[in-house]
């Protein structure tokens, strides 16, 4: 692991512990197994460029899971797109954790969370809406709330698996079937 990734893994557990105002650049150094010019030489803006690389990369990798590429089977689309949704918000919860506190008093964390979900929820509600069009689904209701009743899902399990990661296959299969149901993809 580079140091960069040793201070971002260390910032990570100390700023959802501790909060952003209340952790210092001396906790993160220490969680980061560094000093803090090292912190300083890697991220100058301080712990204000520490959050903005937590968020790009959590940015980084919805965008990434966005990729997938669609066949001709929506029940695998669909399977694939949950389990790299949820698995994406088990990995990162934290950081969306402090995203979610500082979109609270922050427009610009509040725009970029927005980004994040608007993504997610703009692709979904697309390709529900296309296999309707085409009477390949039935959602029982539109599109974009299929898409958000589906997030609540995810964040709820994604707080589950955290606390006990023996229940990650079971959570996955279970808003899986919840968004095919919602998403009238199964008879």
């Amino acid at each position: 692991m580079s140091t960069r990734e040793a201070i971002l893994a260390g910032a990570q557990d100390v700023l959802a512990r501790r909060g952003v105002e209340a952790a210092s650049i001396g906790e993160l150094a220490e969680a980061g197994g560094v000093t803090r010019p090292t912190v300083y030489a890697h991220f100058p803006g301080g712990k204000a460029e520490v959050v903005a690389a937590l968020v790009a990369r959590v940015r980084d990798d919805v965008l990434a899971a966005q990729e997938v590429r669609d066949t001709d089977e929506p029940e695998a689309i669909a399977r694939r797109a949950v389990t790299d949704y949820l698995d994406l918000t088990v990995r990162h919860r934290r950081v969306l954790d402090v995203l979610a506190h500082l979109a609270r008093t922050d427009p610009a964390y509040a725009a970029l969370q927005d980004e994040l979900l608007d993504r997610i929820h703009r692709r979904n509600a697309r390709f529900l809406a296309r296999l309707a069009a085409d009477g390949r689904a039935t959602p029982v209701m539109a599109p974009e709330h299929v898409s958000e009743a589906i997030t609540g899902i995810v964040r709820r399990f994604a707080e589950r698996i955290d606390d006990d990661p023996g229940v990650h296959d079971e959570l996955v299969e279970a808003a899986v079937a919840a968004y095919l149901a919602l998403g009238g993809l199964r008879a």
